[in-house]
């Protein structure tokens, strides 16, 4: 099992361990809006975090399609390069997404398939992960990945960057699972979630991009219902501000900018210890 070394500290999260495999086979036009922000933080010298934000709409007589895609991804901080790590394996992904899917909805007459949105991801994370072994040897990244098309939220995700869903009847979900040696522990019942927080394997991550074997990338479907937020944020985030806190600042229905200042800020409130990235994407 390779294991990625980083100088970050955590705290635990209830996780969604399932992934929901199957959506609506209706597709719904939606509104979205987003906001995205990076914040160095108080503490590191240089920010090792990647972040991509982009959505637009497509209106024919053949298709009416809201689509957008957004990116996290946090370079190693214990290994080299860690900021480049992250920018390659970005690229890599919107460069994909945009051959595979975004060209073919600018000129096409139906949506793709669930079937074709799943390979194309897989491609991009397959796409990144080669580009950050040619690139960056030795380097890593987390990778976590959510493209609405419509009201259908699809999702490719590795490492302990988090994506989250808030709905007014169900609150916060964590739709990711982070990819720890210690989240593997409390998997297998051998520590506490209580006991994770001070455990010396907090810091690791079992599953990267840049992992030079075994590579595996986590995907997921959802269909949304509005309104919703999706929360896309690195542990520079999630590491210090509770899930109680990130639900009181969704749960107040303000504008995607409002909302990720107010969470970039209380992080370094905080202590900002980390670089603290932050997407927020409100369908309506």
């Amino acid at each position: 099992m390779a294991v990625f070394q980083r100088k970050k500290g955590i705290k635990n999260s209830k996780q969604a361990n399932e992934r929901e495999a199957e959506g609506s086979d209706s597709s719904r036009l939606v509104i979205i809006e987003s906001h995205a922000e990076v914040s160095i933080g108080k503490v590191r010298k240089q920010n090792e975090d990647t972040i991509f934000a982009m959505h637009t709409r497509s209106l024919s007589y053949e298709l009416q399609v809201s689509y957008g895609l957004f990116v996290v991804a946090d370079g190693m901080g214990g290994h080299d390069n860690g900021e480049v790590a992250s920018s390659t394996a970005v690229a890599a992904v919107v460069k994909v997404i945009q051959e595979q899917l975004f060209a073919r909805i600018q000129h096409s007459s139906s949506l793709p398939t669930t079937q074709e949105v799943e390979d194309a991801l897989k491609s991009a994370a397959q796409s990144a992960q080669e580009a950050v072994l040619s690139v960056v040897p030795g380097g890593g990244t987390t990778l976590s990945a959510a493209l609405v098309i419509n009201n259908m939220l699809h999702f490719a995700h590795v490492g302990d960057s988090r994506i989250y869903l808030y709905t007014p009847q169900e609150g916060l979900k964590t739709l990711t699972k982070d990819h720890t040696v210690v989240r593997r522990l409390v998997d297998l019942g051998q520590i506490s979630a209580d006991e994770a927080s001070s455990n010396p394997l907090r810091n690791q991550l079992f599953r990267a991009v840049g992992q030079g074997e075994g590579f595996k990338v986590d995907l997921g479907l959802r269909e949304l219902r509005d309104p919703c937020t999706l929360l896309l944020c690195s542990d520079g985030l999630w590491g210090l501000l509770s899930e109680e806190t990130l639900l009181k600042t969704l749960e107040k229905g303000q504008s995607a900018q409002t909302c990720t200042q107010s969470l970039v800020n209380a992080a370094n409130k905080a202590g900002g210890s980390d670089n603290i990235s932050v997407i927020i994407v409100k369908i309506s």
